[in-house]
């Protein structure tokens, strides 16, 4: 497989590596950008969007130059010479500061935003120097949907940290939990380079953990919150955890509670936490003795149907409580009770039950953390293994039609085939921890590697810098799987194909 040149057409990095099977021709090239006239030659004259970075600055220089003038015409009147050293500091150099550069950002999240000011808010976020030029149509985007509004220009937004938190932020509203959880996973998980703004961090992880907080969610508020930074995403943090946990110290809360932003907001939440017992969490509860084995089995499938996190160790100990009921010598005598009670097969139905069972124990093994540990003597938990790991196949089969290299287009916006992407990533590392390296491998290489690999460079082909963010860290996955299954050519070209993509993607 020969390398492709790279050359930059209207700032948009080409020349991505592409498999084997779509430079032989067995699958259909995805079309590059078409070029504009004049592109590979010298640009004859500023571009807008250097116009408008050259507006921006020409502004902030007026702005800062005004307001210490300002400051110190009125303050240096005021105070004839009688500060000292550390208060001329603070006056003169601390406070403007603090002006310029987190004023616009706290006016925008904390005033504009909330109140349904969104002119305002973007303004303010384009007068913050923390925010980059090419992130306000994100950052507008984000603003409608967090006030529950639909975005008139979805399908024209880049794939990047705040669009993402804003699909995430609008799926848990409508209680669709799948889909904000596998966004927080991956965001969790970004490769180097990938950015993560700090203002998004901060206020978007925000608006996320209060949806879940509202609704005493605590374990989704938790997986949230790790994502963010802040005093308030701090404060959150410690209710998800103390929502969940009986020793959590209560005047903990309400110290962060009297340090962090939006009280009033978040004043309810601790005060109903204060007032109620600790609920007992659902890890506890399935490892709690006295409980008998039905109840645990039913609250770990409330968990996990509430994705939450299911320990491994948890889903074998349950499985090791259940093998005195699902043996051979139980369905004899659940076959000898059907004799007394006159039912007809008896046998039949006995074993239905137990093959019930085992596949609702191999969905929650297949929906757990933690890798099973290998070998395993026990006959149950090989069964439960294999289950779990067809079921986790099946659904990455199922994901890889939607990765059609031939179906992306413009209609498909870049943050939606990175969603796509994500479900068949969630499968697979899911995959990882029940099926072992050879299952993996062959499927790699007989059906993932080259429709993935295809897809991830007709959507950089497609979208160009629209996709860089998303096609960055689709990549730097496709090369870690490589590495997993011992695909040397693709690690090489997949390291390269994210290389090309972080340069499109700053």
């Amino acid at each position: 497989m020969s390398t492709a040149a790279m050359s930059i057409v209207n700032g948009t990095p080409k020349g991505f590596r592409t498999p084997p099977a779509v430079v032989r021709g067995e699958r259909s090239s995805p079309a590059p950008h078409a070029k504009r006239p004049g592109a590979m030659g010298v640009r004859r004259g500023p571009s807008r969007v250097g116009w408008l970075a050259a507006t921006r600055l020409l502004v902030w220089t007026v702005v800062w130059g005004t307001v210490l003038r300002n400051i110190g015409t009125s303050v240096g009147a005021w105070a004839a010479g009688s500060f000292g050293a550390v208060t001329t500091i603070l006056v003169g150099v601390v406070i403007p500061a603090w002006v310029f550069v987190v004023f616009p950002g706290w006016l925008a999240f904390r005033i504009a935003g909330p109140c349904g000011l969104r002119r305002l808010a973007v303004g303010a976020c384009w007068m913050s120097p923390l925010v980059r030029l090419r992130d306000l149509p994100s950052i507008a985007a984000w603003f409608e949907i967090a006030a529950d509004r639909p975005c008139p220009r979805w399908d024209e937004l880049p794939a990047d940290a705040w669009t993402a938190l804003a699909a995430a932020l609008q799926a848990d509203r409508r209680r669709s939990l799948a889909r904000p959880a596998r966004v927080a996973d991956a965001l969790a998980h970004l490769p180097p380079g990938a950015r993560f703004p700090w203002l998004a961090r901060v206020h978007a992880v925000e608006a996320l953990v209060l949806s879940a907080a509202a609704r005493r969610d605590w374990a989704a508020a938790a997986r949230y919150a790790r994502l963010g930074s802040g005093r308030l995403n701090r404060l959150l943090g410690l209710l998800a955890q103390a929502g969940g946990d009986s020793a959590m110290s209560r005047r903990g809360v309400w110290t962060r509670w009297l340090l962090a932003p939006m009280r009033r907001v978040t004043w309810p939440l601790v005060r109903a936490l204060s007032r109620s017992r600790p609920a007992e969490t659902d890890a506890d509860a399935t490892e709690s003795a006295p409980r008998g084995v039905h109840a645990r089995h039913l609250a770990m499938l409330g968990a996990a149907a509430r994705h939450e996190d299911v320990p491994t160790d948890a889903v074998l100990a349950l499985a090791a409580a259940w093998r005195g009921e699902i043996d051979d010598a139980a369905l004899a005598r659940l076959q000898a009770r059907a004799l007394e009670l006159g039912l007809r097969e008896g046998a039949a139905r006995a074993r239905a039950l137990r093959d019930e069972l085992v596949d609702e124990l191999a969905l929650l093994l297949a929906q757990a953390d933690g890798e099973v540990a290998r070998p395993q003597a026990d006959a149950l938990i090989e069964t439960l293994a294999a289950r779990a790991r067809d079921q986790q196949l099946a659904l990455i089969q199922q994901a890889l039609p939607a990765l059609d290299a031939d179906a992306v287009g413009p209609s498909l916006h870049p943050l939606e085939a990175w969603e796509r992407w994500l479900a068949l990533r969630a499968a697979w590392e899911r995959a990882e921890q029940t099926g072992g390296r050879a299952p993996l491998a062959a499927l790699w290489r007989g059906s993932v590697r080259d429709r993935l690999w295809g897809y991830c460079c007709a959507l950089s082909h497609q979208h160009g810098a629209r996709a860089a963010w998303a096609s960055l860290i689709m990549f730097d996955w496709l090369a870690d799987r490589a590495e997993y299954v011992g695909d040397l050519v693709a690690v090489l070209a997949n390291r390269e194909n994210a290389r090309i993509a972080l340069a499109g993607a700053r």
